[in-house]
């Protein structure tokens, strides 16, 4: 009797793990209610290795999406998605993360990501129009999901190459960083102030996706020349020489 129960017990653990081996990945994501800005589209593999086409988030689009499932996270009641996106080929945000937690705590790690800077430009309320040149790359060492947006948070944001065109001129700014950081529990990066423009900024994300900010643009001896035009539609600079930025 014990023997017919031991081969019945082990008859039924294989076909789980053969069942959860060959689910196919766009059944799975097909259960999952995903946010009214979220969009996906051609979805194969299976729940191990798959891959996502396309991810469609508002109007950005994120190509070639693939993920890789560790089997020892999973007998270790922690599973672990090694997923990497995009492509230097196409159009669109490129890098890599680590996702495990996903029973409790969702934790990134290791996250590096490659965006064109005018994407993030043309969402920022700017006093004047202007394109951004360049990649930002965004390093994250350790996020981990919590309310409104985070509980922990270590990573920086860097410009590398920073320009910029307004009124039809190409300027370049140099190099910008950010360390990014979590605030009762909403994102917030800082802006190092060691850079050619003066500038000192601090940005919060908060509940919604709701963005605010302030610092000072304060000229000194390595301001761009050609951006000194600009400088009158940001009002005028107090006793100290600085111009107040507020978002």
């Amino acid at each position: 009797m014990k023997k017919t129960f031991a081969y019945v017990a082990i008859f039924f653990t294989a076909y789980c793990i053969f069942a959860i081996a060959l689910m196919p990945a766009s059944w799975l994501i097909s259960q999952i209610q995903l946010p009214k800005n979220v969009a996906i589209s051609s979805v194969e593999g299976t729940v191990w290795h798959s891959e996502i086409k396309q991810v469609m988030i508002n109007d950005v689009v994120i190509n070639q999406v693939q993920s890789s499932l560790s089997l020892m996270s999973v007998l270790m009641f922690n599973p672990k998605l090694d997923i990497t996106f995009g492509n230097a080929l196409v159009n669109g945000p490129e890098g890599q993360l680590t996702i495990s937690g996903l029973l409790s705590e969702v934790v990134i790690e290791d996250a590096q990501v490659n965006v064109a800077a005018n994407i993030v430009a043309a969402r920022l309320n700017l006093p004047i129009d202007i394109i951004a040149h360049e990649q930002l790359q965004l390093n994250i060492t350790r996020f981990i999901v919590g309310a409104p947006i985070c509980s922990e948070l270590e990573g920086d944001l860097q410009w590398r190459n920073a320009a910029a065109t307004a009124f039809e001129e190409k300027v370049e700014l140099g190099g910008l960083a950010a360390k990014l950081s979590c605030d009762k529990g909403e994102l917030v990066a800082d802006i190092d102030p060691e850079n050619n423009l003066g500038l000192s900024y601090r940005a919060t994300l908060a509940q919604g996706g709701q963005l605010s900010g302030s610092g000072y643009l304060t000229p000194a001896e390595k301001f761009p020349e050609p951006l000194t035009a600009v400088l009158s539609f940001l009002g005028k600079p107090d006793r100290k020489g600085r111009y107040r930025l507020k978002i």
